[in-house]
């Protein structure tokens, strides 16, 4: 039976995949809960931070209709408390749960910085489910650079944390094409 946050069956695929993810860095975060458990301080809250402030930069925007991903609190007590993690994470997911496909449609103002030293500011037209996909992408990414920490310590992940959806179908059609090859026989060109 689903959870409250578990999404629809008529969930558009952007908010099913930020679910998912979600989902992993909730499986993350649990791994590094409890006092017998690994640090959870250090590259895993650092990293799993950041991927959350972006998703909060998204999700409740300081400005209506405007997203600044540089703009975030750089809250040390969610890089070194699993449980901060955890509540931020399923507030995440029970907000998304809200968001609908025309959601997805809704245009928004993206502002940030760039230069080598952040010396420009930008402004750029977007989309709630583009950035939605921005962030679920990152988060992934972050989830890679998480994933030698964890395995160094033990902790069993799933075989595709912290890998793109299309680097995985890759990998799995090859998988596929492989077990279904055979040899060419000897009067066969090749």
């Amino acid at each position: 039976m689903p959870t409250p946050t578990s999404p629809r069956p008529d969930t558009p695929p952007l908010l099913v995949f930020n679910h998912q993810v979600l989902d992993q860095c909730l499986r993350v975060v649990s791994a590094h809960a409890g006092p017998e458990r690994p640090r959870y301080a250090g590259p895993v809250g650092s990293h799993l931070r950041h991927a959350i402030e972006h998703w909060q930069a998204l999700v409740w925007p300081a400005q209506p209709g405007c997203v600044d991903y540089d703009a975030r609190p750089r809250e040390a007590a969610l890089e070194a408390s699993p449980a901060l993690a955890q509540t931020r994470l399923q507030d995440l997911q029970q907000q998304l749960a809200t968001w609908c496909a025309d959601t997805l449609s809704a245009p928004v103002q993206v502002r940030g910085q760039c230069g080598l030293t952040g010396e420009f500011d930008f402004t750029v037209p977007s989309t709630l489910g583009r950035e939605l996909a921005f962030v679920a992408s990152h988060a992934v990414h972050h989830l890679a650079l998480i994933r030698p920490h964890c395995l160094a310590q033990g902790i069993a992940i799933e075989a595709d944390l912290g890998k793109a959806p299309a680097t995985v179908a890759h990998e799995r059609a090859n998988a596929r094409a492989l077990s279904t090859d055979t040899p060419p026989t000897p009067n066969q060109e090749t």
